[in-house]
């Protein structure tokens, strides 16, 4: 099932992010993008979405978060605990915020993904992003003093 999140699963975010690869984004920024209760926007009067899916009842198992700046989202972060990867919670979840995303104006919507993140760039091809460019020794590399380069994409958004 898949939920706007609440402020209840910020710590179950945060532990699937940091546990990702160790370089999660700062959990302030997550608390922002939560609905706010009178508006249903995001936290400080900021537009921004923040899926979970659930799994077993109440088991947060991965989710999306996404900012948004008059008609351009960006993409911040689609995780899923390693155990439940090629589940198709990735798809779901990436499915569900672009269709949110476009719901709320949205036109554009951008991403940056590792370069060595196979499945990542397959799944944001699948859904029809498309590269845009490269951000050459963007990611510190992975145990190593080399970088590593971001693949930035970008998918045109429409209205159903």
């Amino acid at each position: 099932m898949l939920r706007p999140a609440l402020a209840e699963d910020l710590p179950a975010i945060v532990a699937i992010d940091q546990g990702n690869d160790g370089v999660g984004l700062l959990p302030s920024l997550y608390a922002e993008l939560l609905p706010c209760a009178a508006d249903g926007k995001g936290g400080e009067g900021g537009k921004g979405l923040l899926l979970v899916a659930e799994t077993d009842g109440e088991h947060i198992a991965g989710f999306s978060a996404c900012s948004q700046v008059l008609d351009e989202a960006t993409l911040l972060a689609l995780v899923v605990e390693p155990t439940r990867r090629g589940s198709g919670l990735g798809t779901a979840l990436l499915a569900a915020s672009v269709e949110a995303l476009a719901a709320a104006g949205a036109t554009r919507c951008l991403l940056e993904v590792r370069a060595s993140n196979a499945a990542g760039l397959a799944l944001y091809a699948a859904a029809g992003f498309r590269e845009d460019g490269r951000r050459r020794g963007y990611y510190p590399g992975a145990g190593t003093l080399e970088r590593e380069d971001a693949v930035l994409m970008s998918r045109e958004l429409e209205r159903e």
